[in-house]
């Protein structure tokens, strides 16, 4: 376990040196050298994280805890921080409420029906529904070959 620095002093046990004076000119007391000890042994260091900062003693032990899927080792002087995947996958709904689920790294295949074509380039997908926009032919009429089909519907009673 760690432990503060043993030191003798003199005469003090607590440090009266509140303020660097480096080059003082003069020479140093006992009760600087006392309290210069001290202030070493005393000394802190800090460690901030994501929530918060932390101020260290000599002495005391920092430990590094894993979260949620995060595990922590040490061995010698090297700390270990390793995590594993939390990836979740994901559902794919359609308007109708049906669904399916892709797995994490598992592949969602589309497919086209009923004249619409799937394409992909450089990660777009494209739809092409060029053979769906073709006009239907209602009694008789003339289909033309552009989305909107017939310019009329012939005949026929409403309800």
């Amino acid at each position: 376990m760690p432990q503060q620095a043993k030191i003798v002093t003199r005469e003090a046990t607590v440090s009266a040196v509140n303020q660097t004076n480096l080059g003082k000119g003069t020479p140093l007391t006992y009760a600087d050298i006392d309290g210069s000890l001290i202030n070493l042994r005393d000394q802190t260091f800090g460690i901030a994280g994501d929530s918060g900062t932390a101020d260290i003693q000599s002495g005391q032990t920092i430990t590094i805890a894993g979260g949620t899927g995060i595990i922590t080792s040490t061995a010698g002087n090297t700390i270990t921080i390793e995590g594993t995947s939390q990836a979740q996958g994901i559902t794919v709904r359609a308007p109708d409420s049906s669904q399916i689920a892709v797995s994490d790294g598992g592949t969602l295949n589309i497919a086209g029906a009923g004249g619409i074509t799937i394409g992909t380039t450089d990660g777009i997908i494209t739809v092409d529904a060029t053979a769906v926009n073709n006009a239907i032919n209602i009694d008789g009429g003339t289909a033309i070959s552009v989305y909107g089909g017939t310019t009329g519907i012939n005949g026929g009673t409403s309800a």
